[in-house]
């Protein structure tokens, strides 16, 4: 028996698991994160641990401070290169000459 992952195996991460690695991106520490986000130590340390789910806007200042997506950090997901969510799509696109046509 071999211990050794098969080859393309990707773990499956919990929210915690990204939350957690996304402030280790930041290189600051659990209190240091959470005082430039607004919230506890105890907070940060209860949701990378997964004894608490954060609230929506905890989660965006989170993607924003540490730089990575909100869709990754709340889906496990990862964004479409590109235009995230296929967002880009969604709008039409902009004249660039907006004068009036009359």
């Amino acid at each position: 028996m071999s211990l050794q992952p098969e080859i393309g195996f990707v773990p499956a991460w919990t929210q915690a698991d990204r939350l957690r690695k996304a402030r280790e991106v930041t290189g600051l520490t659990a209190a240091e994160f959470g005082r430039e986000i607004g919230i506890s130590r105890q907070s940060v340390g209860a949701a990378e641990r997964g004894d608490a789910e954060p609230k929506r806007t905890t989660l965006m200042a989170w993607a924003m401070r540490s730089g990575v997506s909100l869709k990754w950090l709340e889906t496990g997901e990862a964004p479409s290169p590109g235009g995230g969510d296929g967002a880009s799509k969604k709008w039409a696109p902009r004249d660039s000459n907006p004068e009036p046509t009359d």
